[in-house]
């Protein structure tokens, strides 16, 4: 298994993996600028020509301090309790200490926070929303 970056070759399948592991809402029109987005890293886990999963990092710099926040992370179904997510958050956590920002935060399920904990992260706050 190799871990890269994401690549406009990488789209479909990517988002086919979102699709399956989150809902349909990411079966929408693509940013044709992202890859090209100093502030957002999308890094990918490949077997052969197969994207086994992804997960994504944005930087968000704020007036003092600058944010890491890892969104998206997904696995493959069929490769799922190979380590994967794991190896990919923990590449992102690197990448975002790389570019200087003073704490890393992720949103998560309930169901998936051991998996996060497991990692490093702790839980801390709630989370609100509103979809517009």
């Amino acid at each position: 298994m190799k871990i890269r970056e994401l690549a406009y070759t990488d789209y479909n399948q990517v988002i086919e993996i979102w699709k399956k592991s989150f809902s349909n809402n990411f079966d929408k029109n693509i940013n044709t600028t992202y890859l090209s987005d100093p502030s957002s890293v999308t890094l990918v886990s490949v077997d052969n020509y197969t994207i086994t999963g992804v997960a994504s990092l944005h930087i968000i710099k704020k007036l003092t301090r600058t944010l890491g926040l890892i969104e998206d992370v997904a696995v493959n179904e069929n490769y799922r309790g190979k380590g994967i997510g794991k190896k990919l958050v923990e590449k992102l956590i690197e990448i975002a200490s790389e570019k200087g920002c003073d704490k890393t935060v992720l949103n998560s399920s309930e169901k998936n926070s051991e998996f996060y904990e497991k990692i490093g992260f702790e839980k801390n706050e709630i989370q609100m929303i509103i979809r517009n």
